[in-house]
Order: structure tokens, then sequence, then C-alpha cells
């Protein structure tokens, strides 16, 4: 043991001194500046050991992302910028929907005003060898404060809330616009095959009535669709009705690309977060871009997690199921029930015209005794097509109004036809 010592020391140049029988030796203060040197993992360390240097009565906590941007924004803090040092601060346009300038912050100080506490949250950014680094540290009066502090911004801006739960470049963000347009949603403007869409409705909401019944006969209390069809048939619009009426929490997958995380760390996230929502919907859009040939295994061994998935609801969409393995699409214990969406018939295709007839018919005389002609005429158009023919027909209508709503709508399927054989042939 003293040959051991004697050598350690002699490597790492430690300054010896007495120690008690539990530590081995007291190391160089500066060990991991001088072990790091030019490495951009250095510069945490340097940034703490000041933060530390300059508090010295305080206790400080490093975090690696607090997101206090909306847990000010949920009024449960309030905070103000510390001058010195001064901010690195950029500004960027909101785009037409949201016509202001807002801020971004690469390095600040935060003068936080929590539950009759003052702390302070230093937030620094910088790249490093594997893209943008970013580290925040909490000071304040104990440990014990920073700690609950950092715990209740998490819990806070990690609950769904008024929002829906959005992943995308590798971690959860709180979306309230995507959780606007589900509230807008309703069956009552969804035209579907016979019984679907009440099918539909009634399975979910049974479902989730039944978790003891489940338990009972020993079965998992889970449950995954997917919805299949071509594009443009109510696929999007129908998962965001059916969330709104089950009313539990939403998580949404937008992206699991990723220039540094494998698709096995980014669908363990996903998962993980899910099951700690539970009862949840975790709608993933868009299937076959989301599930490859690295990740299929890894993301077969999530869906079969029999007791970590309870209560949880699984919600897929695709366009293109041929593109999906068959071990995901054919299993029943991964998705137990497949919804098609199929190209709507001369007669969904007239009602969902006449919804439209109703709407405009004081505004352009357009005559519902035309309804059959452009329904017929219309074979091979998804909702999305007919719903560009209504707004396409206005559109040259406006130019003349003079002119028969019926017969410009037939002028405009001729046009939409074409485009659409375009579209279909370049496939």
């Amino acid at each position: 043991m003293a040959n051991l010592r004697h050598y350690l020391v002699s490597r790492l140049d430690l300054n010896v001194t007495p120690y008690p029988k539990t530590c081995f030796c007291r190391m160089n203060p500066n060990f991991f500046l001088d072990v790091l040197k030019d490495n951009p993992s250095q510069l945490p360390i340097r940034a703490e050991s000041i933060i530390l240097e300059q508090n010295i009565e305080k206790a400080v906590v490093a975090t690696q992302h607090l997101d206090l941007d909306e847990y000010v924004r949920l009024e449960h803090c309030s905070r103000e910028k510390v001058t010195a040092p001064r901010p690195l601060t950029s500004v960027y346009w909101g785009g037409e929907d949201h016509d202001t300038l807002y801020e971004n912050h690469d390095e600040i100080v935060w003068k936080i005003n929590w539950n009759d506490h003052v702390l302070e949250v230093v937030h620094l950014e910088w790249e490093g060898g594997c893209g943008s680094q970013m580290r925040e540290w909490v000071i304040a009066d104990s440990e014990e404060i920073a700690r609950e502090f950092i715990l209740d911004v998490e819990r806070k801006t990690n609950d769904p809330g008024e929002a829906i739960l959005v992943f995308a470049n590798g971690y959860w963000e709180r979306s309230r616009s995507l959780y606007s347009a589900t509230k807008e949603a309703k069956f009552d403007d969804l035209i579907l095959a016979e019984n679907l869409r009440d099918t539909i409705r009634s399975e979910f909401k049974q479902f989730l009535e039944s978790e003891k019944r489940y338990s009972s006969i020993g079965i998992a209390w889970r449950r995954g669709a997917l919805f299949i069809g071509p594009p443009g048939n109510g696929k999007t619009h129908c998962v965001r009705a059916l969330v709104k009426e089950l009313g539990i929490p939403i998580l949404y997958v937008q992206s699991l690309s990723h220039p540094h995380y494998t698709p096995e760390q980014l669908w363990s996230q996903v998962f993980s977060r899910a099951r700690k929502l539970k009862p949840c919907v975790l709608v993933l859009e868009d299937l076959d871009s989301l599930v490859d040939n690295n990740s299929r295994s890894f993301f077969l061994n999530q869906l079969d997690g029999f007791e970590k998935n309870h209560g949880m609801i699984i919600l897929a969409t695709t366009n293109y199921p041929e593109k999906i393995d068959s071990a995901i699409v054919d299993r029943p214990s991964r998705f137990d029930r497949k919804y098609h969406f199929d190209l709507p018939t001369t007669h969904e295709r007239r009602r969902f015209l006449e919804t439209w007839q109703e709407r405009l018919a004081a505004e352009t005389g357009w005559k519902a005794g035309s309804l059959d002609d452009s329904a017929e005429s219309t074979e091979g158009f998804s909702f999305a097509y007919l719903k560009e023919l209504v707004i396409s027909t206005v559109m040259q209508w406006m130019s003349d109004e003079k002119m028969d709503f019926g017969s410009v709508m037939l002028e405009q399927v001729a046009v939409l036809a074409k485009q659409l054989r375009t579209s279909e042939s370049n496939k």
C-alpha cells in the first residue's frame, strides 16, 4: 500500500498531508483543471471554481438546464437581470405570427425571487467537441433551498398542464400552440367511414374506465392503435380530437434526429418520460419515419414493457405502412388495433362538400344541386384535396362573381386532378 501511494504521488504530483484512515490522500485543488488542460470540459470546472470563490458564504448547486422562461410564465417566481457581469444577449424576430423581438441569453446571471428566498442562477453556454453545451449554477443561502428550487422548476415545467409535451432535438418542451390546436379539433368536423368515428371514441373511453377490470383478469392496462391511410384523410385530426376527449397528459414525438445521441438513447428518453405521466397518450406521427433498422429492436423492446407501460395509450400514424417492419405492424400486443383512413367514397365526398356548401351558399350562390356532379368527378381526391378544391374555387369565383359557382368548381376539379396525377407519377 505504501509503494502504491508513493507511485501515485509521483505520477499525479499530489500534495501529501496527514489524512484520516478513511481517506487515501488530499488532492491538489486544481487537479481536474490540470488534467483536462485545454479540453473544453475544463470550462465549466473553471466557471464553478470562480463562482465558489465569489460566493464563499453561499451554497452552489450545478444543474444542466432549467426552463426559467416557462417557470416565470407560470408565475412561480420573478426574475431580473444582474448587470455585472454584463449579459451576452442577442435578439431574434418572432416571425410574422409573433411580430416582435425576443431576447436570447448565452451568458447571464439572474436574480430570482422565489418563496421568500432570493437566489441567483448563472447560465453559461459554449461550443464544445459535441456541439453546444450548457450549464447552470443555482446560488442560494443553503444547499437545501437550492435543491428545492431546482426540483420545483423541473416538476412545474415538465408537467404538461395546459400544454403538450413535444420531443425534438433530444429534449422535451411544452407547446401551448399545439395544445390550442388540439382543443379546437372536433369529431363533428370529421367525415369517416361508417361507424369508424364512434368505434374509435367508444373504445378508448372504455379503456380509460377499465383499469380495475384489466388488473383483475391479469391483462396489462395499455393500448396501442395505428392510424393508416394516404395523406389528407383525417388521421391527424382524429388523433387531436381523440386526445382532447380523453383529457389525460399528451406527449408528442416530433423528431428523433440528433447529431450526437443515438436513436436508442432518444427512444429511452421518450418512453421514460411517458411512463412518469401515466395515464397518458404518446403520439407517434409518421411512425415509418421515426423507426429505422438501427432503432427497430430497441423500439420493440420499449413497446413490450408490460409493467412499465401500464396506463399508456400509444397512437401512431403512417401514410406508408409498407415501410414499417411487420414485427411492429402485425403483432397485436404492440398495436392492438389498426384503423384505416382510406380515400373517401363518393358518398363521403358529397357529405364533405355539403358541409362547405351550407357555409358558403349565401355568399357564393353555390347550389346544392351541383354537389352530385362535383362528388362523382373527384374520384381519388383525399379530404385535403377536396378542401383545396373548395378554396381554389372560391378564389377563382371571386375574380368574376357572376360565374356559376358549381361550374367553376368543375373547372377546378380538372386542374387539381391533373396535379394529383403528376404527384402520383413522381412517387
